[in-house]
């Protein structure tokens, strides 16, 4: 490519010689004209000057075509040829001129003629050089004729003038070659040097656009590493948040059990009236306390799940009319529910929290004339994120365009008791109950917000093909014979109550004791077995606390039934039942109790389980 280069470039070197060529040529042929004048036919000098200004006509037409053309490189061979053409032409001109317009000349006008022509071609090895041919095309012609008229004269002065000429002539061949080589070796440099230039200049961008890029993606390391970290370190905060409440939950579970035993205990004794009155509000507090626990185990993933193949467009159609009333406008909710079935499978209850929960936030934020959109669909996820795993997902979206929130307010708007609202508007337990049900099914949430624009919320849960049959519950229901006879009062079993919590323990032994059951009382597991060790008699029922310390619930009605194979086993627990119990032991699993229980509760799952005969049986979640 750089030989086409500089090729292209000598052959445009040429024709910028062109105009101080041809004005050579013609001042030239003027002076050896006049010259010659009084020595030669004027005829000839006339034909033969007019035959000189017609080749420079020419010439400097075809000078001027080429700078209008601009050839290119493939082109610019041509118009070297067509150069060479004409200096051929003109030397052929001087050669003639050498040769015929000298035959009657004085030895004056012979050497005037000689020192114009040679001068001519030395000129030209200068100005022509570049392409070879032009000038040897020009030069051998002129001095050809020279030379052959000095041997037709034949004398010896004129024979040594033609050796000098044939020397002459191979001399400005040589300079003439010098020159372009060294013409060839500039332009080669040249272009060598552009092209080191135009690589140092590409690599230099090359190296700011790497170096931009490089800024660019190190920042968005930067910062994606800075928002998983964030994301990372409120997970944490949101995790050990969620232990904490799960323990708090578990704790209060055992306070709230010994408020409503002992309520339901003096309720049922009929005290007085006002007393009644003072216990029936104390119970009814109870039991909200006891639901606001169990919302802190849905936020904690320790609350007990029935999950069944729902459609979440028809569980919004279900809520429309009730939550359509939380606003003051019925306008102000819109409803977007994709066409198709989206299939999930879910607590109900747990989903109606979700739903209920996000469109009352949003009827919150809002103002009047505001608006709350409910929207769902189903989506395929071809990538994973950093919660979710490829997959099909039901979407549930719900829009407003209220207050919006902050960065900071959306850094804790899962905690549990956070709240924005004024005291008495809220409980803080909304947000972490969704975020809890959310994460014990799988799912993720989204939000994207900004203060006075406006809040989303995205809801993913896994979706279910629309054919799957609802799963069948872990627990099915305890099927009690219908000749099976539950007698109002215990029989005189025994029971060993293993209950770490002094508290609870009593309370329990003495509900048993009340009901006529005989009671075994232990603080722990270990001691459960030397009570158990050391009693003769028969013991009909383990009551048990699933967590302790030393030996739990589970591995101690393991280990009863080693040594009394007919004991029955009731677990207590404050954890739901799948964190209480090993999943892979139905047998363990048999009966379970949530607390907070009240007496009713559990003299009804005491009598249910002596009531069945033979090994223990499957029953649902308290």
């Amino acid at each position: 490519m750089t030989e086409t280069k500089v090729r292209s470039e000598k052959i445009r070197t040429l024709y910028r010689h062109t105009k101080p060529v041809l004005v050579t040529n013609t001042l030239n042929a003027g002076i050896v004209a006049a010259m010659l004048w009084n020595s030669a036919p004027e005829a000839q000098i006339v034909a033969w000057f007019a035959a000189m200004c017609s080749v420079v006509a020419v010439r400097a037409s075809l000078s001027q075509r080429f700078y209008r053309a601009q050839p290119n490189h493939v082109e610019l061979r041509r118009w070297g040829t067509k150069f060479a053409v004409g200096s051929a032409v003109a030397g052929t001109l001087w050669g003639v001129a050498g040769y015929a317009l000298l035959a009657h000349s004085t030895a004056t006008s012979q050497l005037l003629v000689t020192f114009v022509i040679a001068g001519m071609c030395a000129a030209a090895s200068g100005s022509i050089a570049s392409h070879m041919p032009a000038f040897l095309w020009f030069a051998l012609p002129a001095l050809t004729g020279l030379a052959l008229r000095m041997i037709h004269f034949g004398d010896t002065t004129h024979l040594v003038m033609a050796a000098m000429l044939g020397v002459y002539a191979l001399g400005l061949t040589a300079v003439a070659r010098v020159n372009s080589r060294v013409l060839s070796e500039s332009y080669t440099l040249r272009f060598e040097n552009e092209r080191l230039v135009a690589e140092i200049a590409a690599a230099h961008e090359q190296l700011e656009l790497t170096n931009r890029t490089l800024e660019q993606r190190i920042t968005e390391r930067t910062e994606a590493l800075h928002a998983q970290s964030e994301t990372l370190r409120n997970a944490q905060r949101i995790q050990a948040v969620g232990r904490l409440a799960g323990g708090v939950a578990h704790d209060f579970n055992n306070l709230l059990t010994v408020i409503l035993a002992n309520v339901s205990e003096l309720i049922s004794e009929r005290r007085a009236r006002r007393e009644s009155v003072a216990l029936m509000e104390i119970r009814e507090a109870a039991t909200k306390g006891a639901d606001r626990v169990r919302q802190l185990m849905m936020f904690s993933r320790r609350q007990p799940t029935a999950s069944q193949k729902l459609d979440l467009n028809a569980v919004v159609r279900t809520l429309e009319k009730s939550l359509r009333r939380c606003f003051p406008e019925p306008h102000t909710l819109h409803l977007d529910l994709q066409a198709q079935e989206v299939p999930l499978r879910l607590d109900l209850t747990q989903l109606e929290q979700i739903i209920t929960n996000l469109v009352t936030n949003a009827r919150d934020a809002v103002s009047k004339g505001g608006i709350v959109s409910i929207a769902t669909s189903t989506i395929n996820l071809t990538e994973p994120t950093e919660v979710l795993d490829p997959g099909r997902y039901a979407l549930l979206t719900v829009t407003d365009n209220g207050t919006g929130m902050d960065a900071e307010t959306q850094q804790f708007m899962f905690d549990p008791f956070f709240t924005t609202k004024n005291v008495g508007k809220g409980t803080g337990l909304g947000l972490s109950t969704v975020y809890g049900i959310v994460q014990q099914y799988g799912g993720d949430i989204q939000v994207i917000s900004k203060v006075n624009q406006g809040t989303c919320f995205r809801i993913y849960l896994p979706a279910v093909p629309a054919s799957a049959r609802a799963e069948e519950s872990s627990f099915p229901t305890l099927r009690i014979s219908e000749t099976a006879s539950l007698a109002s009062n215990g029989g005189g079993e025994t029971v060993l109550l293993v209950e770490d919590e002094p508290i609870v323990r009593n309370v329990a032994r003495r509900i048993l004791n009340r009901e006529g059951f005989r009671v075994l009382t232990a603080e722990s597991g270990e001691r459960a077995l030397l009570v158990s060790a050391g009693y003769a008699g028969n013991i009909d029922l383990l009551v048990t606390d699933v967590i302790m310390s030393g030996i739990e619930g589970p591995r101690l009605a393991e280990q009863l039934r080693m040594s009394r194979p007919g004991i029955r086993t009731l677990f207590m627990s404050g954890y739901s039942r799948d964190l209480a119990i090993p999943q892979n032991d139905p047998e363990l699993r048999a009966m379970f109790l949530a607390k907070p229980f009240t007496n009713e509760s559990l003299i009804t799952k005491v009598r249910e389980l002596l009531a069945v005969s033979g090994r223990n049986v499957h029953v649902p979640a308290a």
